[in-house]
């Protein structure tokens, strides 16, 4: 706030303290250069980084990897040496480890937003913070419907095909467990259904397992199984603050399946290790600018975040072999 208030309003209280604490400010000392804009100091792009990573379900649990360019190939290890039975005087089968590429495409995410001078005039240290929160939490929802459901969609999810939607394609079918019988809705689902699912996931997957689902629908069956398994001891099962379930934390994930009817054949939630299924690969983390000249008919700056990140699901198994996540889906 107290950076904005000195490069864009020209406040020279605001550069003494901005000078006085270490806050850089990159903007000229007239305070609006020459294209009428200018970055604001790397602790406001620091914060909201961080905020992105604490609201953001994906950015926190995928694989994260830096792109040093626009395009990254990354190795995946699709098979590995095998040790077999050697009779005598006679020579091993030769076996290899093998590996494919996994690409990742950094694309442009934006927000922006247009704020009345006068507001910033009255109140610029609560309006940055406000700023750095809505900005977070706007890239969070971005990438998380991205990275959990988006279907490829290049208008709403920039072409990228969700974790949630791609394992359920008809090709990682043996990562996906169907409910029991009539189970079509969060209410019918029974604890049954759920430890089949942790049951189908590999062991190399287990370390790091975490449940994917929303609130609506964890409140609905999980948390309505630990009830009434254990009445006023509900406390003690779910983990207080910190949820869990059958053993394993609780990911709480807004764009999931929050329907409590109607979803029949739609998948309820994901289990497993999602770092091992998907990558979030950053180009470029936050950066923010701001610009007072755009819209000076108004009397109004113009904020505008940027981000180019990937998103990709790439490890989801086949339709012999379950992979590091697995789904559970409602019945028809």
């Amino acid at each position: 706030g107290m950076s904005i208030k000195a490069s864009l309003l020209g406040d020279e209280e605001a550069r003494r303290w901005c000078h006085d604490h270490g806050v850089e400010s990159r903007a000229q000392a007239g305070g609006i250069n020459s294209l009428g804009g200018a970055l604001t100091n790397p602790e406001l792009s620091s914060e909201i980084i961080r905020l992105v990573e604490e609201y953001g379900a994906f950015p926190a649990n995928a694989r994260n990897v830096t792109m040093s360019s626009d395009s990254l190939l990354i190795a995946r290890r699709t098979g590995g040496l095998s040790a077999r039975a050697i009779g005598e005087n006679a020579a091993p089968t030769t076996s290899d480890v093998t590996f494919d590429n996994v690409q990742l495409v950094a694309k442009l995410w934006g927000v922006d937003n247009r704020v009345p001078m006068s507001l910033i005039e009255d109140s610029v240290i609560d309006l940055a913070d406000a700023m750095a929160v809505e900005v977070a939490q706007a890239f969070a929802e971005a990438f998380d419907n991205s990275g959990f459901i988006g279907t490829g969609n290049g208008a709403l999810y920039h072409g990228t095909t969700g974790v949630a939607v791609a394992i359920n394609d008809g090709t990682h079918s043996a990562s996906v467990v169907t409910a029991g019988t009539n189970n079509d809705i969060f209410a019918d689902l029974t604890l049954t259904d759920f430890t089949a699912v942790v049951a189908r996931l590999p062991l190399y997957a287990r370390r790091n397992a975490k449940w994917y689902i929303s609130p609506a629908g964890y409140g609905s069956s999980m948390l309505r199984l630990m009830v009434a398994a254990q009445g006023n001891n509900v406390a003690d099962v779910a983990g207080g603050a910190n949820l869990s379930f059958l053993g394993f934390p609780v990911v709480l994930c807004h764009p999931l399946e929050s329907r409590l009817s109607g979803t029949a054949n739609q998948i309820a939630c994901l289990f497993g290790d999602l770092s091992q299924a998907c990558t979030y690969g950053v180009r470029r983390e936050v950066s923010v600018k701001t610009d007072a000249s755009r819209f000076i008919e108004f009397d109004q700056l113009l904020t505008f975040a940027t981000a180019r990140v990937a998103m990709v699901a790439h490890d989801l198994g086949t339709t012999s072999a379950a992979g590091p996540i697995v789904a559970l889906k409602f019945n028809a």
